[in-house]
């Protein structure tokens, strides 16, 4: 990954573009979602600009020490990007030059916009028609209110805390608010349901939680052939305890805050009893295992009455062999001619 994806609060941040014309339009409209001081520099504007009392029409001519102080460069001016961006970097702003990936310091990616949830799709520069097919799908999926129901839930945050504690239990409740019954009674505009549906939610995470131990194998060390309910668990996990050699792929669809302990081959130096601890705290532990499950390890958790579950192994398949069946002389005439 070249490009670090990153999201910049440009709340009250000054902003410059470089260029009047469409390409800087097409900028300004996007900066026009966000908070940040527009400034525009160019001989001339585009019409939409003069109907837009945020865009501030700071000079005519371009030089370097009107870039100072701003927080990004836009430089959509292809007789200046060269310049623009040279003069940015020494002065440690991050700038796009528009069509010039080679000379920027950032990128813009496709965004669907669902404000304040916000995806971007980048390819690095190498596919845009790429990014825009697959933002044009994921914009597709997306309610339009989608931004409202997570106003909803930012609502209630503090509600949340002080009534949930952290960790699967209120992940649980989130989980189930953004995609259960609460989410399909706000899209359909059902305020009584809606709120019965958050009043369920305090109701069922108010209970004492429990615990269970996951026990996963892995099959291969391609991360495609682990199976959906695997990539669910490892998803849900407080804590993954998993063979060392482990691959990093696979690890990396866990969550990121899910705390990872490395063990040998089976469970040594005190392993177990944190697996069991944490299990009878009631979070959610992943056993994740290179090779099978290991019988004395399941017998441990049994053993302290907790719930638990294996999940097997997806091995990955040999390639198919080819196999030759003899073809009719007559068919074989056929197909020459009409390949000729």
């Amino acid at each position: 990954m070249r490009y670090f994806p990153i999201f910049i609060d440009l709340h009250n941040r000054p902003v410059i573009v470089v260029g009047g014309a469409e390409e800087a339009l097409r900028k300004v409209r996007l900066l026009l979602k966000t908070g940040a001081v527009i400034n525009v520099i160019a001989p001339a504007l585009h019409a939409e600009f003069e109907a837009e009392p945020r865009v501030n029409w700071i000079a005519r001519g371009y030089h370097a020490g009107l870039l100072e102080g701003a927080a990004l460069v836009y430089s959509a001016d292809a007789a200046l990007n060269a310049r623009v961006a040279e003069d940015a970097r020494a002065l440690g702003i991050p700038v796009n030059a528009v069509d010039n990936p080679d000379i920027s310091s950032f990128i813009v990616p496709s965004i669907v916009d669902r404000d304040p949830v916000v995806v971007a799709i980048g390819t690095e520069g190498t596919a845009p028609i790429l990014g825009q097919g697959l933002r044009a799908r994921i914009d597709a999926m997306l309610p339009q209110a989608l931004g409202e129901l997570a106003r909803a839930a930012e609502a209630l945050r503090e509600r949340v805390a002080g009534a949930i504690p952290p960790g699967n239990r209120r992940r649980s409740f989130w989980s189930r608010f953004f995609f259960g019954d609460v989410r399909e009674a706000f899209l359909a505009g059902s305020t009584c349901g809606y709120l019965a549906g958050v009043e369920n939610l305090f109701a069922a995470e108010a209970q004492a939680p429990r615990g269970r131990v996951s026990f996963v194998s892995l099959g291969s060390d391609d991360p495609e052939l682990l199976t959906i309910k695997a990539q669910r668990k490892l998803q849900e996990a407080d804590l993954i305890v998993h063979d060392r050699a482990a691959p990093r792929a696979i690890l990396e669809l866990a969550r990121r805050d899910a705390v990872r302990m490395a063990v040998r081959g089976e469970l040594y130096d005190g392993a177990t009893d944190v697996l069991l601890a944490e299990a009878r705290a009631g979070k959610l532990v992943v056993r994740l295992s290179v090779n099978d499950v290991s019988l004395e390890e399941t017998v441990s958790v049994a053993a302290e009455g907790l719930a638990f579950e294996t999940i097997p192994s997806v091995s990955a398949l040999k390639p198919a062999e080819v196999v030759a069946f003899p073809v009719r002389e007559d068919i074989r005439e056929e197909i020459l001619r009409a390949a000729s």
